[in-house]
């Protein structure tokens, strides 16, 4: 393939692929549930809910493919070297067989599997579900040279099909009109939308997954520069495109939903109810395998991405295959402890890394200004990190109360869970006002 060329027939997959990535069973079952509460609403629910579960994410990626390196860690070097290893790491150890993984194979049972089983079977259901889950992840993974075609080609197109039949359904009978939306989003839908974002976790996955996309891009004998930040941008946009679209239906859905089932805050339930609801039986079948997919696309996309991190940060010392071994028995033990135990343990630190990450892209972005510079990044990131901190001590019910209240009084949206948004951007005023006054001297 000539280098200067843009080829639609290798776009395209990659795009779905990277969709497929970060399209996993949390992002089915979220947008439902804040349909349900945003009600009238949820035009700004949903804006807040795309720009951190699509926006950002996508930024991530185009931040990548502007850094024009595979390595996850450069977006953070200006701040410092140990730094960024730091935030990568915990990144993907969080996205990894810590939390997200094990978080795609408990989901997917949970939601998919789980109502078609008979009762005898429960007990077994999980770890045997698990153990042929994982199997599969390791097999996919263990081939990443034919991942874009095993995921872009054939898993992506098969999860796309089944979620277009569950929305076709909605939207030819819906089941009613928009409903008065929760105190939450009467006061506040964009920034409560914002936060339900947070969930997807996809921001933190987007760093791992701009390197990965870049190294199958280049995996088809693309050299140029230029070309490979068109080709991983332009797949970006691709997945961002389908991510936002299916988001859009499955909250439309849920917030339709509220007049045949009341509020459901569960929002496997209420997919499980909506599906049997058009489709009985039947319902429940493709909800399985719209659930199966994505989590088994992005547990493939993880495991691959972090595998392959942690095999560079070695020099190979790990190996890649033996790397896809552990953090696939790993997550299959830590799936077996339960959704509700993945999920209670994830959201702190989840608050704490969001932040930091969108304040990394925006940083990245800004490059055209900043230009790397690091007083700027280190003012920025300092400021940030320790507020992004105070939120997930604030999550966690770990509270200095005398420290709350007044930060509450007196910094901007603190009491909303976004203390972090003044200290990020006042960093970077700072930063930059900084370094127009050593220009000038």
């Amino acid at each position: 393939m000539q280098n200067d060329k843009i080829n639609l027939s290798l776009i395209i997959p990659i795009g779905l692929m990277l969709f497929s990535f970060f399209f996993g069973a949390g992002n089915l079952i979220f947008p439902p549930v804040l349909g349900q509460m945003a009600g009238e609403n949820i035009s700004w629910g949903m804006l807040g809910f795309c720009l951190s579960g699509v926006g950002f994410p996508l930024l991530g990626v185009l931040a990548m493919a502007m850094k024009q390196s595979d390595n996850p860690d450069s977006i953070a070097m200006p701040m410092h070297p140990l730094y960024a290893r730091a935030v990568t790491i915990l990144c993907a150890l969080a996205i990894g067989p810590l939390f997200a993984i094990p978080r795609t194979a408990a989901v997917s049972f949970d939601t998919g599997i789980h109502s078609l089983l008979p009762a005898s079977c429960e007990a077994l259901g999980l770890p045997v579900y698990t153990v042929f889950f994982f199997v599969l992840t390791y097999f996919f993974s263990i081939n990443p040279s034919k991942i874009i075609g095993h995921i872009g080609k054939f898993l992506s197109p098969m999860l796309l099909i089944c979620l277009a039949v569950l929305v076709i359904c909605v939207f030819v009978n819906p089941t009613g009109s928009l409903k008065m939306p929760n105190p939450d989003f009467a006061v506040s839908p964009f920034f409560r939308g914002f936060q339900e974002g947070y969930n997807t976790m996809d921001l933190l996955a987007a760093i791992l997954f701009g390197s990965i996309t870049i190294k199958a891009i280049e995996a088809q004998g693309i050299t140029d520069k230029k070309v490979l930040t068109k080709l991983c941008s332009y797949a970006g946009l691709i997945a961002a495109f389908f991510l936002a679209i299916i988001y859009a239906a499955l909250a439309y859905t849920g917030a339709l939903s509220i007049n045949v089932f009341g509020v459901i805050p569960n929002g496997a339930t209420l997919l499980s109810k909506i599906c049997t609801y058009y489709m009985g039986f039947g319902g429940q079948v493709v909800l399985a395998l719209i659930i199966f997919f994505a989590c088994l696309t992005t547990s493939i996309g993880l495991t691959t991405a972090i595998s392959g991190y942690f095999s560079e940060l070695s020099n190979n010392r790990m190996q890649y295959e033996r790397l896809v071994f552990f953090i696939s028995a790993f997550s299959l033990v830590v799936a077996n402890f339960g959704l509700e135990n993945i999920i209670k343990f994830s959201i702190p630190v989840i608050c704490m890394l969001y932040p930091i990450i969108i304040a990394l892209v925006i940083l990245n972005i800004g490059r055209v200004i900043i230009h790397d510079d690091q007083l700027t990044f280190r003012i920025c990131l300092t400021l940030t990190t320790i507020f992004a901190v105070f939120d997930g001590l604030r999550v966690a019910n770990i509270r200095f109360m005398a420290l709350d209240n007044f930060l509450a009084q007196n910094l901007p949206l603190f009491d909303i869970g976004f203390g972090w948004v003044v200290p990020c951007f006042g960093g970077i005023a700072v930063g930059l006002l900084l370094k127009a006054v050593r220009k000038a001297n």
